[in-house]
């Protein structure tokens, strides 16, 4: 062997053995450090747990409570069925199309805060009646709007559907509504129809961008309803709700109603004064609806009195009935008391009073502004002819001749109604 590989044989030996060395004391080294470690976690964990048993629970709950307390209630996510049902039953107390129309605004103003309805006369849409306005409460009559203008009333009224708008995309709504104040962001308008014709238009606004879509379904849903109602009582109109029938046999709850007159006997539900004639008059019979083929009349200034329905109902009533007497005189005397009627005659003069009322209460919900200026004039019947006596022949036709020829139902609502309760505001008739 060559001194050369002599001494690298042993200078590699030496080398590997040095290594043997250091690789046992880094061995040690790192032994005693994870000893070092251990006792650190296990120290660590202790403290940890001596710290878990310091928490006061009691006290964190206390804080969580008050935080809880402090927050306000949770908005309701839309009106419940218990809201829609109590809104549907204030309805359905109306007994005529004012009643009805009245009311429907009222309970719409409980979920939007501002809504106002608009009758429909010819070409425009004139305001009748408003809740949560700033204006004057007057101030919707003074709003006609045209069914040709760029509002929001014009594709209601051409299309009869209901639609959600931000009136910053209707410039048009805005103007035309300014004299009802206010500065609303989000629209609705639901048309209102009355025997397949557009009769009013429902208008709501609110502050928000827009009205919600469970508030305007609602809505839509009570306006649906209260049509039902209006066309329900012009055929069959109904008492008002709360009355009940009595026979009056309590002495003192006699002579107070008796005092009172007329009007709190029939609200009271007691028998008015006896009528002659205690025969049982003949069904009244049903106006004939009008046929799907025949446009309705939307230059009519009502809804029950457009000139197709009261020919049908002529007609109607002549092929169940005798042709119609000679129109009696406008005031005719009342009639001297007789014997008791029957419970059927009963009824049907009651029916008759309702039937009266309901007719003549539309002619001055489409006839407002003529109804004040006659009243101070004392014209009314001339400004309203056409209309009462189209409401007298619907009145004749549905009404038995027994009952109209001894009763002033018709006239009697004409001044109680329309002349408030003077007769001399009707002026010649």
């Amino acid at each position: 062997m060559s001194l050369q590989d002599d001494l690298k044989g042993k200078t590699l030996a030496l080398i590997s053995q040095q290594m043997n060395n250091w690789v046992v004391e880094i061995q040690r080294h790192v032994g005693r450090h994870q000893e070092s470690l251990v006792r650190a976690l296990d120290e660590l964990q202790e403290t940890v747990a001596r710290y878990d048993e310091k928490i006061d629970e009691a006290e964190i709950g206390r804080a969580m409570a008050e935080v809880v307390a402090d927050q306000p209630p949770a908005a309701p996510t839309g009106p419940g069925f218990d809201r829609l049902k109590a809104s549907l039953a204030t309805i359905e107390k109306g007994s005529s199309l004012s009643e009805v129309l009245t009311y429907l605004v009222n309970e719409v103003s409980q979920f939007v805060p501002r809504a106002a309805m608009f009758i429909v006369k010819g070409p425009s849409a004139i305001g009748w009646y408003a809740r949560g306005f700033d204006g004057p409460a007057d101030a919707v009559k003074q709003i006609n709007v045209p069914l040709t203008a760029d509002t929001i009333l014009r594709p209601v009224h051409n299309q009869r559907q209901a639609l959600r708008v931000s009136l910053d995309e209707s410039p048009g709504t805005r103007e035309a509504l300014a004299r009802l104040g206010g500065r609303a962001n989000g629209a609705l308008a639901v048309p209102l129809v009355l025997r397949d014709k557009l009769a009013a238009i429902l208008y709501c606004d609110t502050n928000g961008p827009q009205v919600e879509e469970q508030v305007a379904d609602l809505i839509e849903l009570l306006v649906l309803f209260s049509g039902k109602i209006v066309d329900v009582l012009s055929v069959a109109p109904k008492p008002a709700v709360g009355r009940t029938t009595s026979t009056g046999t309590s002495t003192e709850r006699a002579a107070a109603i008796r005092s009172g007159g007329d009007e709190v006997r029939e609200r009271a539900g007691v028998p008015a004064p006896a009528r002659p004639t205690p025969v049982a008059p003949p069904a009244p019979p049903t106006p004939a609806p009008v046929s799907p083929g025949t446009s309705p009349d939307e230059s009519s200034s009502t809804i029950m009195f457009n000139p197709a329905a009261v020919a049908q109902a002529r007609q109607a009533a002549a092929a169940s009935a005798a042709p119609p007497p000679a129109a009696r005189p406008a005031a005719p005397p009342p009639a001297a008391p007789a014997a008791p009627l029957s419970p059927e005659n009963q009824k049907a003069h009651e029916d008759a009073k309702r039937f009266a009322r309901l007719v003549v209460s539309e002619i001055k919900l489409y006839n407002e502004t003529k109804v004040n200026e006659g009243r101070r004039a004392k014209d009314l019947y001339e400004r309203l002819k056409e209309d009462v006596e189209r409401g007298r022949q619907m009145y004749m036709d549905r009404v038995a001749a027994p009952i109209r020829e001894t009763t002033n139902y018709f006239y009697d609502e004409l001044v109680r109604i329309l002349a408030g309760g003077d007769p001399s505001a009707l002026g010649p008739m």
